[in-house]
């Protein structure tokens, strides 16, 4: 349980977050956004205010509890991360071969990224690019830009496993919010976590931990194999 006690560390509220129906952020972090999505997955967005400008944490919920943890900067670079089935840490190093940057993406329509983190079994090398479809959708009063992408994760094993498919980018929010891929690698899984609901602070349902949305399929139990992450 290296990682859970490291998290702990980090943001103590995470670590004792199985408890009861609302997740609190750490001590110093404010409440932004939660989006209640498909495949039985509900995320809270907060910020905290030792962080450098622009930085956010999302964390992710399941039916079976706390799943994933990750934060990202103002251009949508993922810092670091953390899964919980099973435990692993990723943290991105510095500089970036090709950077993610969401100014570029919003700018000119494609952005190419090719970067490298630091895991549990050593450095895994990311390659890939989102591109806006040009489509604007509006979900649950949110506008939304929808994008397509592709992204290649090379292990420190030197196997490799891509994933695909489609997500929403937010201008209200600086970030990405997942929507409908594809894993390939030595199988093909397809899952879908478009989002269905956005809460803001003070309206029913803001911070609960409990997914809404396709739990009757028990979709959430889905694991990626090790070595894998969240698109």
């Amino acid at each position: 349980m290296r990682v859970l006690v490291l998290i702990g560390m980090l943001c103590p509220s995470v670590a004792t977050a199985q408890a009861g129906a609302t997740f609190y952020p750490p001590e110093g972090c404010t409440g932004v956004l939660t989006v209640q999505s498909r495949s039985c997955e509900v995320d809270h967005i907060y910020t905290c205010s030792k962080d450098a400008a622009g930085d956010q944490w999302r964390v992710t919920f399941t039916a079976e509890g706390i799943d994933f943890l990750s934060k990202i900067d103002a251009e949508t670079q993922w810092i670091e991360s953390y899964d919980f089935f099973p435990n692993r840490r990723k943290t991105l190093i510095q500089p970036a071969e090709d950077p993610a940057s969401l100014s570029e993406l919003l700018a000119t329509g494609l952005d190419s990224y090719d970067f490298t983190q630091n895991t549990p079994d050593g450095v895994e090398r990311v390659v890939g690019f989102d591109r806006l479809t040009g489509e604007e959708v509006v979900i649950d009063g949110e506008p939304l830009l929808r994008t397509t992408f592709s992204a290649r994760h090379i292990l420190p094993s030197g196997q490799s496993y891509t994933l695909r498919g489609g997500q929403y980018v937010s201008k209200t929010h600086s970030r990405f919010f997942s929507g409908t891929w594809i894993y390939e690698g030595d199988s093909d899984i397809r899952e879908d976590n478009t989002p269905v609901d956005f809460i803001y602070p003070g309206e029913p349902g803001f911070f609960h931990k409990t997914p809404l949305y396709d739990c009757e399929a028990n979709v959430a139990s889905f694991v990626l194999p090790a070595g894998g992450d969240h698109p």
